[in-house]
């Protein structure tokens, strides 16, 4: 049964840690915003850490690769589905991944940041086992947890901006998951932007992408989606978006490397650590992360990396 207490107790050394690191990196922001310089994160997302198929091993070691990076990032920022699933299991299961992925983070050397994933939500499905109502149900664990009581945040560095989402809706009538950005989000990000301006490049981070093509490359360009597979909204706030300097908006949830451009904004979905959920690469993609390095004048380059996992029979 979910503890808040209890979940407090058991990883308050390791978010102080966190949280420290994070301070320690947000302190510097102040002399960052004087005299912007070039720097580098990783987008890690999809790892669905699992007691199964060596899932804590190699996440482990996509950090440790991470960790030994020739240019060392500032930061790591996870693009959602830290844990294989919360949807339609019990609190147990629940709480031994998210135990496994706080042993994970534990090895990491630089600040992190999360992005909520539908697959780190608890019990949001049809064929749930926690129900509403029930101690830990939704997204209670990875906010306390993880996002300080929210599931979507901002940040500044380096004269970038940062936004982390919340891209997980719920379907009102069968409890299940959609791709989503409710109201109050959206007030909140109207402010957020409005504040940053209209020269600071921004960085959008969301687990359920804006827009994607394999779908229709894989299974025909009539091929339908239902409302888990993209962000069902995103029509109604592209023109917010459009008034800002958005460079570059970074998803997980397709396990794909994909690369749209439009409107001078680049789409990124950047693979799966995780690969095809621990059971080999996707498309021939290697289970990895994506590195980018950003630059005072709103450029910047990303290249994908592999940290050299192999399924495991």
């Amino acid at each position: 049964m979910y503890s808040r207490s209890a979940f407090s107790r058991r990883h308050f050394l390791a978010s102080a840690a966190a949280f420290s690191g994070a301070a320690g990196w947000l302190s510097g922001t102040a002399s960052d915003a004087a005299e912007p310089k070039p720097f580098s994160f990783v987008f890690f997302t999809d790892p669905h850490v699992q007691p199964e198929k060596g899932a804590t091993e190699g996440v482990k070691q996509a950090f440790a690769k991470v960790n030994a990076l020739e240019q060392r990032p500032d930061f790591v920022i996870t693009g959602g589905d830290l844990i294989m699933d919360a949807l339609n299991v019990g609190m147990d299961r629940v709480q031994l991944q998210w135990d496994l992925w706080d042993e994970c983070q534990k090895t990491l050397e630089v600040p992190i940041h999360h992005t909520v994933g539908n697959h780190d939500v608890t019990g949001w499905s049809s064929k749930a086992i926690v129900k509403p109502g029930d101690s830990g149900y939704g997204k209670a664990i990875f906010s306390e947890r993880y996002g300080q009581g929210k599931t979507y945040r901002s940040f500044d560095h380096g004269g970038w901006h940062f936004v982390i989402l919340d891209s997980i809706g719920q379907d009102p009538v069968t409890l299940d998951y959609k791709g989503w950005i409710d109201d109050d989000q959206l007030a909140w990000l109207k402010a957020d932007l409005e504040k940053t301006g209209t020269q600071t490049p921004v960085i959008l981070v969301t687990h359920i992408p804006f827009y994607s093509v394999w779908h229709q490359v894989l299974k025909g360009p009539a091929f339908p989606l239902d409302g888990k597979a993209l962000v069902g909204n995103v029509f109604e706030f592209r023109k917010l978006l459009a008034l800002y300097n958005i460079k570059l908006v970074l998803s997980g949830h397709g396990h794909i490397s994909e690369r749209i451009q439009f409107d001078k904004v680049v789409y990124l979905q950047g693979g799966a650590v995780c690969g095809m959920w621990w059971k080999g690469p996707v498309h021939g993609n290697p289970e990895g992360f994506v590195q980018i390095d950003c630059h005072p004048d709103g450029s910047f380059q990303d290249r994908y990396i592999s940290y050299g996992w192999k399924a495991r029979a």
